[in-house]
C-alpha cells in the first residue's frame, strides 16, 4: 500500500523484498514475459483461467474466505478430466491433451464474487 499510496519511483536493487519475480535488463524483458507466458499456455486452460481470477478476485477476501473458494477450485478441479489427463500424460512423458474450455467448462459456482454496482458514467 505504501507503494500505491506515495507513487514513489524507485530501482530494482531498492524494491521490497517479493514485490518482483524477476529482475532482469531491460532488453530481456520481452523475452522473459514470452518465456512465461508459453509456460502458462502449456497448463490446463480452465485451471488458469481459476487461478487468475483466484489471484485477483480473492485479494479482497478475508483469509478464511479465500481458502474456502480455492477448496472449491481444487476438488472442482481434483475431479476434472483434465487433470486425470496431466496424470496420464505426465505418467506416460508426454504432452498432455486438455479439453476443458474456460468459456463453457465453468464450475458452479462461478462466478463467486459480487461484481460492483455503480452508477458512474466514465
Amino acid at each position: 500500500s505504501e507503494l500505491v499510496l506515495t507513487g514513489r519511483v524507485f530501482r530494482a536493487s531498492e524494491a521490497p523484498p517479493g514485490l518482483f519475480n524477476y529482475v532482469v535488463p531491460r532488453e530481456q524483458v520481452l523475452p522473459k514475459a514470452l518465456e512465461l507466458a508459453r509456460e502458462v499456455a502449456l497448463t490446463a486452460p480452465l485451471s488458469a483461467m481459476l487461478n487468475r481470477h483466484m489471484l485477483i478476485r480473492n485479494a479482497n477476501l478475508s483469509p478464511e474466505e479465500a481458502h474456502l473458494i480455492e477448496s472449491r477450485c481444487i476438488r472442482y478441479m481434483s475431479a476434472s478430466p483434465d487433470h486425470r489427463e496431466g496424470v496420464k500424460s505426465f505418467m506416460e512423458r508426454r504432452a498432455p491433451e486438455f479439453k476443458a474450455d474456460p468459456f463453457v467448462d465453468v464450475p458452479d459456482f462461478w462466478p463467486w464474487w459480487r461484481e460492483a454496482v455503480t452508477r458512474s458514467r466514465l
